[in-house]
């Protein structure tokens, strides 16, 4: 019997996709060749490895979106990750993505875990972030004061282009047509403040009338179009992070932390406030906020490729939950290459230059009114023999209880079903 495969590679029909997917890396890769900052970074080998692991995480999300989310007929939610990240993945955050398209009704089945917030949103447009710096526009969203929720825990959610008739009350309802949008996509986000007694939710979705139906077999002009759209995909991601990320680093001053502004479009109601510093074996990097009264709040390190660190091994974000508040109130976070000797250390994973991110979500506010943007934190930069002066009033934090802090955080993330 003839091997079907033995004359694959005198086939090319049968090799566009690969070989497409193939030359859009080699792109991908040379668009990052091109990125300023590794072009005069003074510690190049370790920006050549950034580089090539965001290159990883990009060419795992292409290949979630040309393979996974390709099919709005028979969708499913792919889990977000650090391994298939992109845009400084929130370490707090499960995050489920799945493709729809409209017209077309969908039921979300959910069962909410115990996060501090939730965010679900149905946007239009690519998927990701591309070159021209845009990415999915949200069409309509449900927060956690918005979900209708059952005694059990249940929830429907129905995603449609006109509101259902039979709709009852007390069930949820998202647009896929507003200001004359299409939806493609929805995202989930669950966010949580405490890593040991917070749980996520569970999620599936159904198209109404493919429930029952089998799916298309992978014909190789079907896998030729899955290739196509991972390959387009990538290389538009990778040149739009890229071009996004240097936009911020002329617009934010280098070695400040911006006010508190609005997120944008990405994710309404939220607040972040951002910079980038310079790390040296002798300085260390203060930040000092205050605790306010949204749900989630929380600060994380990532490097200029928008790379989210190693949260499990290594402390390189907190959330106030997890942080050591201060006498007055007050958190300080101390970024320093080596450790400081203070408990709320976050650790660059030997970036030269670290990009700091804090998020406030769920601010409570009148119906009538917009939410109050919390307040700005601080910044001050100081050397390592200046620290123990000018924080005196925190308490040491010795080597043993570092081990046993790294140690427990570990464990907190294993038990946390995340994918990581």
């Amino acid at each position: 019997m003839k091997n079907p495969l033995a004359d694959w590679s005198q086939t090319p029909s049968r090799l566009a996709g690969s070989e497409r997917f193939a030359r859009a890396i080699e792109q991908a890769r040379h668009s990052m060749t091109l990125a300023p900052w590794l072009q005069y970074s003074p510690n190049p080998d370790l920006e050549l490895a950034a580089a090539e692991r965001q290159l990883k995480h990009q060419i795992a999300s292409a290949l979630d979106q040309g393979f996974v989310l390709h099919d709005p007929c028979f969708p499913e939610f792919c889990q977000l990750d650090m391994h298939n990240q992109f845009g400084l993945v929130n370490p707090d955050n499960l995050y489920f993505l799945a493709s729809i398209e409209t017209p077309g009704t969908y039921v979300i089945y959910g069962k909410r875990g115990t996060s501090a917030d939730l965010q679900i949103q149905v946007g239009a447009g690519k998927p990701g972030f591309d070159e021209d710096l845009t990415s999915p526009i949200p069409v309509s969203e449900l927060d956690l004061d918005a979900l209708s929720v059952k005694r059990n825990g249940e929830f429907t959610i129905t995603i449609s282009d006109t509101k259902p008739c039979d709709l009852k009350a007390g069930e949820n309802w998202l647009s896929n047509t507003e200001r004359g949008l299409c939806a493609n996509s929805v995202l989930i986000r669950e966010s949580l403040m405490d890593w040991n007694t917070e749980t996520g939710g569970t999620w599936r979705i159904e198209r109404i009338d493919t429930v029952g139906q089998i799916n298309p077999l992978p014909s190789p002009e079907l896998v030729d179009l899955q290739y196509k759209r991972a390959s387009d995909y990538l290389t538009g991601s990778t040149r739009g992070w890229i071009k996004f990320v240097e936009q911020l680093r002329v617009n934010l001053p280098a070695n400040h932390i911006s006010a508190p502004r609005k997120t944008g479009q990405g994710l309404p109601g939220q607040f972040n406030s951002a910079g980038h510093f310079q790390m040296s074996e002798d300085t260390a990097i203060v930040i000092t906020v205050e605790r306010s009264d949204a749900r989630y709040q929380g600060i994380q390190l990532g490097d200029l490729w928008f790379n989210a660190f190693d949260f499990r091994r290594r402390q390189t974000s907190l959330t106030t939950k997890q942080a050591y508040q201060s006498e007055d109130g007050k958190y300080r976070f101390v970024i320093s290459a080596k450790d400081p000797g203070f408990e709320n250390w976050l650790d660059p994973a030997g970036a030269s230059t670290a990009f700091v991110f804090m998020r406030w979500q769920g601010i409570p506010y009148c119906p009538d009114e917009e939410p109050k943007a919390p307040n700005a934190p601080e910044r001050h930069i100081w050397t390592f023999d200046q620290l123990g002066e000018k924080l005196k009033d925190e308490p040491k934090f010795t080597p043993e209880q570092r081990k046993a802090q790294l140690a427990a955080r570990h464990l907190s993330a294993l038990k946390t079903p995340r994918g990581f």
